[in-house]
């Protein structure tokens, strides 16, 4: 047989077999991706109620569950897809069911949103989101909906442990009668990689032009130029991590007052990976049972319930301090109508040697800290349940009146504190 010939049938077989594979193998993946999206958010869950897979396509139908986490209040919306095989990967787009639901239909009466997912069988995920242009009026009410067409994209990789996110709004406003909020200029982004568990190293960005709330009698409020950074990175043969965060807003303005700038940083250095892991491990299981006490069980199992994971957050928090750690905020300003508020905090516990940890008796034996704060004195006056506080700490010289000013320093060193000169032991934090 020519070589030729033989290539051709190869590469016929393999086009025409390879969509049946790459469907079969879409199916398989779907369940086990969704029940990873549900169990690690609390915000929504997708459930599928349909998927028929044909040789060359698929389809399905589902569920999205949007919860409140705090109010336990629901909004269900349903959805369609329609998968497409090829010989590497598959295509699905997902598109909501307005029927029986007039919201969506008024919001969207000629485009509907689409989210587009593209998946190659080298397990990498690629997904396009596009919210098409709302402009919508209550014919009733007067009150006007209007925003600008948002669109994003994502790729995941390497089975969940790289992933990268951008999300662009130009806009959006609300009018009503004596209401207005609106906002420009939105864009995120983020790109991380899993470094162990719960641990991630990678960036984030987040700007928002300008935001504008006017409600009432109230005071008309803007906001211009929000922008939050955050960095975190693995060192040490990712066995140590260190992170920084930095809030940052040019000015806010209230009425015809215009203040600003403000920046707040946040560091965490020096971290160890696998004692971070177990502590945000820890607190996961905390929240999730809180959440779900189970209210038949008499008060004594619940108290020993709480009891017990409390001692596990405990020893969580004894193996990250014990494996040394430094967390702060080195810069705090904020521009208020009354002047500045200026200051910067630290703590930091040295690395005990780990045969020692578990033994270790107190967190607070061998930690260190400072902190500086300067706050206008009519600022504090403003709020007349703080005045009394405030004097009264300045009688005991814990606060220190300088001018139009309070101030305090403070130092942390030996479980002895000392706060503008005087001295006070620590209590143990076990």
């Amino acid at each position: 047989m020519n070589k030729w010939i033989f290539v051709g049938i190869i590469f016929i077989a393999t086009a025409v077999g390879a969509p049946y594979g790459t469907g079969l193998l879409t199916e398989q993946e779907w369940g086990p991706a969704i029940d990873r999206l549900n169990a690690e958010q609390p915000y929504m869950q997708v459930q599928t109620t349909r998927y028929e897979r044909h040789f060359f396509s698929s389809d399905l139908e589902g569920e999205l569950l949007l919860i409140n986490p705090e109010t336990g209040e629901t909004a269900q919306v349903g959805f369609v897809g329609e998968v497409s095989h090829g010989i590497a990967g598959s295509s699905v787009e997902l598109t909501p069911v307005t029927e029986g639901h007039e919201l969506l239909q008024k919001l969207f009466p000629e485009e509907l949103p689409r989210l587009a997912l593209q998946t190659w069988l080298w397990g990498t995920l690629e997904a396009d989101l596009n919210v098409p242009a709302i402009n919508v009026t209550d014919d009733d009410t007067g009150e006007t909906l209007n925003a600008a067409e948002a669109y994003g994209w994502a790729e995941v990789s390497d089975g969940g442990d790289q992933f990268e996110v951008n999300l662009k709004w130009p806009g959006l406003s609300v009018r009503g009668e004596g209401l207005k909020i609106a906002f420009d200029d939105f864009e995120f982004s983020q790109d991380a990689e899993r470094v162990v568990g719960e641990v991630w190293s990678g960036e984030g960005h987040m700007v928002l032009g300008r935001v504008e709330i006017k409600e009432g009698d109230k005071p008309h409020v803007e906001l211009h130029d929000l922008e939050i950074t955050g960095e975190t990175d693995p060192q040490s043969g990712k066995k140590r991590l260190s992170s920084q965060s930095t809030v940052s807003l040019e000015s806010i303005k209230v009425d015809d007052r215009t203040f600003g700038p403000h920046k707040v940083e946040l560091a965490l250095e020096n971290v160890n990976v696998e004692a971070w892991d177990k502590f945000l491990t820890v607190i996961a299981d905390v929240q999730s049972a809180n959440q779900q006490m189970d209210p038949s069980k008499s008060a004594e199992a619940l108290f020993r319930q709480k009891m017990m994971l409390a001692q596990q957050l405990s020893g969580a928090a004894r193996s990250v301090a014990g494996s040394g750690i430094k967390v702060g905020m080195p810069v705090i300003k904020l521009e208020t109508p009354e002047g500045s508020v200026d200051g910067h905090w630290q703590l930091s516990h040295p690395e005990v040697p780990e045969d020692e940890r578990d033994a270790m008796p107190l967190v607070m034996q061998q930690m260190t800290g400072e902190l500086e704060l300067t706050v206008p004195v009519a600022l504090i006056e403003k709020e007349p349940s703080l005045i009394q506080q405030v004097r009264g700490l300045v009688q005991q010289g814990l606060i220190v009146q300088d001018g139009d000013r309070y101030k305090i320093k403070a130092s942390l060193s030996d479980m002895m504190l000392d706060i503008n000169g005087n001295q006070m032991s620590v209590p143990p934090l076990i």
